[in-house]
């Protein structure tokens, strides 16, 4: 047909759009195809793209019958609807499932690759060992942070490298392990990597997929025994073993906990229930429940009440001001002064936006988009976005957020009000980190010693701390109220912490030591560090 020569592409960026509509207007006319790619990298140009795309089949404009417009893109909100809806679409996503991705890359390969090597079976297991390799990363993504602590983008260009290097390596029939490990880790896959544990984790699991161990005969990548490379000779019948496999795989092929799985599958639940609410109509039925607007008007008022206007800064303990010898402040009151702030603008926020609302439900201002949002999540029982963007990292529902930010308001104001407490909420802070770096400023500036020269040292201590039951205390009045810290007093160097969890493992009391999880228990509360 000729198209070769008559093809002609071009990769969006910055500057590119200009470019881009020239080639289209050169093309149209003589009935040449254009391919833009990454339409997803010119976010601002869509919308001449779309102006470019409606002019198409215009009376003026009516291109050449043999012209085609080719698009790529990654998913984006940016990309016009208008140029989906009068397009063929093509999607291209990776396979889903362990036994899918092994399954594509062996379709991929050519029989040849595989079957006539010189290293004969050590040949073919290494090729299998990387497509297992690359499947299990990939897969791990959808366990969230108990995957990667970041989530990475692997592709199909990482898996054929590292093959074409395997090629490259193994051409004297010798194999060289020590570069084939660090390039493959280190270089094909690690480079994608940016976390230091992430790529601890990555050279880790590649020796269990590819290692000299694995050319042993009865290897097996997991306990179970299903999963291991056949040891034939053909590439059709590895792929008729593929077939054998099970289509939902158990966490321990990946090297995980089987509490992994309940992670994933509360999140395969939330985004289907998330998905049934999005389509639910908002009209409301016949029955003669409140209306839509009356909800949203009590839920107003009843934050208002349970959610303080402000921390009074003004109150705080005269001696959290007191200034050290250089005439600074501690470090720790610092981190307070700053989390106030924090609270303070996430508070005003909130009763400025209760108030907005029912103005809005009263017909006196305008319903906004913004209050809209606000309106529909307090029918869904979700926080609002803009509430969310001024506040701290959280997943809650309304009602269990409110009460949540009540005891993150009372333990600033008590810290405030009475001073440094026996032990720090460490969960409830906007910025953790920081009373972590306080606490090591202030001991560096106490001693003399350079703060980069400091690391901390941890003791579990028999208490366990919760933070329900702290604001309780504080409730109470003082002659009825009970010393939920117990024997615990605040540290002269460094600071106590209560409020950590940890995800897919626990802490063994009378081992002292971290150990595995116990069976359906995720998230569990540790204890006072």
């Amino acid at each position: 047909m000729g198209y070769r020569e008559r093809l002609n592409s071009i990769s969006l960026g910055q500057g590119q759009g200009p470019v881009a509509e020239k080639m289209i207007n050169n093309a149209k006319p003589k009935g040449d195809w254009i391919f833009l790619q990454n339409c997803h990298l010119a976010a601002s140009w869509m919308l001449s793209l779309e102006l470019i795309v409606a002019n198409l089949s215009s009376e003026h404009g009516t291109p050449h019958p043999d012209f085609r417009l080719f698009l790529s893109s990654m998913p984006t909100p940016k990309f016009p609807v208008s140029v989906l809806q009068n397009s063929v679409k093509v999607t291209n996503e990776p396979p889903k499932g362990l036994k899918a991705n092994v399954k594509r890359a062996l379709i991929e390969m050519e029989d040849d690759f595989f079957e006539n090597h010189v290293l004969g079976q050590d040949w073919r297991t290494m090729l299998f060992g990387i497509c297992m390799f690359h499947a299990i990363i990939q897969e791990r993504k959808k366990f969230g942070p108990l995957g990667w602590n970041i989530t990475y983008e692997f592709n199909n260009s990482d898996r054929e490298c590292a093959m074409l290097n395997l090629q490259m390596f193994c051409e004297d029939a010798h194999i060289p392990w020590d570069a084939l490990e660090y390039i493959t880790s280190s270089i094909t896959y690690g480079g994608r990597v940016t976390d230091m544990w992430d790529q601890r984790c990555l050279t880790t699991i590649l020796k269990k997929f590819f290692s000299p161990p694995t050319l042993e005969e009865g290897y097996a990548y997991s306990s179970s025994g299903k999963y291991y490379c056949p040891r034939v000779e053909k590439l059709e019948l590895v792929r008729e073993y593929i077939d054998t496999l099970p289509v939902i795989e158990s966490p321990e092929v990946f090297g995980m906990h089987e509490n992994a799985n309940i992670a994933f599958e509360n999140k395969e639940t939330n985004t289907l229930i998330q998905t049934i609410v999005d389509v639910q109509p908002r009209s409301g039925g016949g029955g003669g429940g409140d209306t839509p607007d009356q909800i949203v008007w009590r839920i107003c008022d009843q934050t208002r009440v349970v959610v303080s206007k402000k921390i009074d800064k003004s109150q705080v303990n005269p001696d959290l001001m007191v200034l050290d010898d250089m005439g600074q402040l501690n470090s720790l009151t610092t981190v307070l002064l700053h989390e106030t702030d924090r609270f303070n603008t996430l508070l005003g926020l909130i009763h400025s936006s209760l108030n907005e609302l029912q103005k809005a439900i009263k017909g006196i201002v305008v319903m906004s988009e913004a209050f809209e949002e606000v309106f529909t999540a307090f029918l869904n029982n979700k926080v609002p976005a803009m509430w969310h963007k001024k506040g701290y990292n959280s997943l809650k529902s309304l009602g269990s957020w409110i009460h949540d930010l009540t005891l993150r308001v009372d333990f600033m104001e008590k810290w405030l009000l009475e001073g440094k407490q026996p032990s720090s909420w460490v969960s409830g802070l906007f910025f953790p980190q920081g009373l972590l770096t306080g606490s090591l400023q202030s001991y560096a500036r106490r001693y003399r010693v350079p703060i980069d020269a400091l690391m901390f040292d941890f003791h579990p201590i028999q208490l366990f701390l919760s933070q329900e039951d702290i604001y309780k205390a504080n409730k109470k009045k003082k002659e009825d109220s009970v010393n939920v810290y117990g024997e615990l007093t605040v540290p002269e160097d460094g600071v106590n912490i209560h409020g950590l969890f940890i995800d897919a493992g626990r802490w063994d009391m009378q081992r002292n030591c971290l150990v595995d999880a116990l069976p359906v228990a995720v998230a569990v509360a540790n204890h006072t560090n």
